[in-house]
């Protein structure tokens, strides 16, 4: 039985049930589609998928995404900020969306750490690592966008293309990873979940963005902030991959 607080997250969830694009959204989607799968099959991700993994390159790449990951619930928090309650239609729906996967957020850290153990990466090495220009400026730009922009533009930046295009490369990579990890490891718990459920996440989100997007200006901007997302996403991907090896 789903305890009350489960059970309204649920049911938020199945109010956010896919519906038909206007016809912005599917222009805006056509135009993103080459990009998005650039961010999606980096180097790294299409490498993983033919040859085995290489473990300095996913060993920088976790201690780079740490930053990201750890901030993702502040940024959604940010986003909330925005939110209102009755003012709108169906704007309750965003907010209890965004409190109900804040929470969720709070184990994905956590998960995060367990997936580093198991590349032999430690809590204190991953914690206290500094990122690199590319990753930096994907940081910097979540913060940007989820502070200074629309809710619209937030959500779609953050939740929509950022959750879209790792559940998408989640999915790619977790067979290579569980052969490596071993079926049922605690390393796996981060990959796994992204796989899983980022389907649903980042349809749920652009079914926000389609509520919360009210003028032709914001349809522009939201469209910007999403290729935005993408464009560095796949930059600190690719810098990850092409870092001066270390000397053995």
């Amino acid at each position: 039985m789903l305890s009350p607080r489960s059970q309204r997250h649920k049911e938020v969830k199945d109010s956010l049930k896919a519906t038909p694009h206007p016809v912005w959204v599917e222009d805006m989607l056509e135009s993103l589609a080459d990009q998005w799968k650039a961010a999606v099959y980096t180097p790294p991700i299409a490498r993983t998928m033919t040859e085995p993994i290489d473990q300095e390159t996913w060993g920088l790449m976790i201690r780079e995404f740490f930053c990201v990951v750890e901030a993702f619930p502040k940024y959604m928090g940010l986003s909330l900020a925005k939110t209102t309650y009755g003012q709108t239609p169906r704007d309750f729906l965003v907010r209890d969306w965004l409190i109900g996967n804040i929470r969720v957020e709070a184990l994905h850290v956590r998960w995060y750490l367990d997936w580093a153990a198991g590349h032999g990466i430690s809590a204190s090495e991953i914690t206290s690592h500094r990122p690199t220009t590319e990753v930096a400026s994907l940081f910097d730009w979540l913060w940007s966008v989820s502070y200074r922009g629309s809710l619209a533009e937030a959500v779609g930046a953050v939740n929509y293309a950022i959750e879209g295009v790792t559940g998408e490369w989640s999915r790619v990579v977790l067979p290579a990873f569980t052969k490596h990890y071993g079926e049922g490891s605690k390393a796996l718990t981060w990959l796994a979940a992204h796989a899983n459920y980022d389907d649903a996440h980042p349809r749920e989100a652009l079914e926000i963005v389609k509520l919360a997007t009210t003028s032709a200006e914001e349809i522009r901007r939201v469209h910007s902030s999403i290729a935005r997302s993408l464009e560095l996403f796949e930059r600190a991907f690719k810098a990850c991959s092409n870092a001066p090896r270390s000397r053995s």
